[in-house]
């Protein structure tokens, strides 16, 4: 198995990446690392750690997409590039996929060029587990797709379910529309539209429309929107998390005996950080491209470019993309069957 690995993208590059990758080598037996990026500054991170072995090599890549470049223009003319000659890498079998916390839209435009969509795969997504009452639950898609169409959510929905279900081992996971309501006329016609395919679509495990509030208290296991609400969705979590975090960091230093109860709490709160936290979760993969890209966010910290690593590994060692091949063709052969039935 080798994972090639964006070493420039993070905002503290080459650090989280280098570190990362020693890490997920330590615990995969298996596993070959490629740090893609400027070899005499990936090298001097690498050197911190000389007893990693000989399983992490480095290729020269001499440019670097910055945040702020336009992904269409970074893509077309910074060919050699950390993202573009990992990309690269995958294309020509020399990686079995890719793991980049570098700018989003730069490694989706990548992705689209060099790898290509899979085959009835008309718009990638990006999918991510967010944290619930229950277990986490998988949302798609976080932003690549603002505008969609019936057919988009319906791909969503059956390479969510795909991954939540070889990937995450989840059995027969259940998959739920982010609506306004729960009832099946609620929503605009876009949503009453992949309401019904999804439903006709009988190899999914369709549960109907879920609300933000199901979605949080975990009564799905994956669930559907565009980039847009996605993002926002996203974003918005992000918000209340650090409002929530900041209030009651707050409150707690305000008596002698909330800092006492703060004290006492210590581990509570330290279980609740890990389960919120991003680092903890297998990264955010690109699913309907030919080949395993995993996008990570800019601030990732070490444990979230390992957990990336394992998360690619999964995804090659289960096929999943063979998989989606499959299930896009059967959610076709659904669609047609509805379309004759009306």
């Amino acid at each position: 198995m080798r994972i090639a690995v964006d070493a420039m993208g993070s905002d503290g590059a080459p650090f989280p990446e280098v570190r990362g990758a020693v890490d997920a080598v330590a615990a995969r037996p298996d596993l070959e690392i490629i740090l893609v990026g400027d070899e005499a500054r990936v090298q001097q991170a690498l050197d911190a750690y000389p007893n990693c072995g000989d399983r992490i090599s480095i290729v020269h890549a001499p440019e670097v997409v910055a945040m702020d470049d336009s992904p269409v223009l970074a893509v077309r003319t910074k060919k050699q590039s950390s993202l573009l000659v990992g990309m690269r890498l995958v294309k020509e079998g020399k990686a079995d996929g890719l793991v980049s916390a570098g700018n989003t839209g730069a490694v989706m435009v990548a992705a689209r060029t060099v790898l290509g969509p899979i085959k009835g795969v008309a718009r990638s997504a990006i999918c991510q587990q967010l944290p619930t009452l229950r277990k986490p639950v998988l949302l798609l898609d976080l932003g690549a797709n603002v505008d969609c169409t019936a057919r988009h959510l319906c791909d969503f929905a059956e390479m969510g379910m795909l991954y939540s279900e070889r990937v995450l081992s989840v059995a027969r996971p259940r998959v739920g529309l982010l609506n306004i309501g729960e009832e099946h006329i609620k929503g605009n016609e876009l949503a009453k539209t992949v309401h019904r395919n999804l439903q006709a679509a009988t190899h999914i495990n369709f549960i109907g429309n879920i609300e933000p509030k199901g979605m949080f208290q975990g009564d799905a296991d994956v669930v559907v929107c565009d980039g847009y609400i996605g993002n926002m969705v996203l974003k918005t979590g992000e918000a209340v998390g650090t409002f929530m975090r900041t209030s009651l960091e707050r409150e707690l230093r305000s008596t002698l005996t909330s800092k006492v109860g703060a004290l006492l709490s210590l581990g509570a709160f330290r279980r609740l950080k890990k389960a919120v936290d991003p680092n903890e979760q297998p990264g955010a993969p690109l699913l309907g491209v030919n080949g395993t890209v995993i996008i990570l966010h800019g601030s990732c910290k070490p444990r979230g470019v390992a957990c990336a690593i394992e998360g690619g590994c999964r995804a090659v060692e289960c096929d999943l993309n063979d998989h989606i091949r499959h299930g896009i063709e059967e959610l076709r052969a659904a669609e047609e069957q509805l379309d004759r039935r009306n």
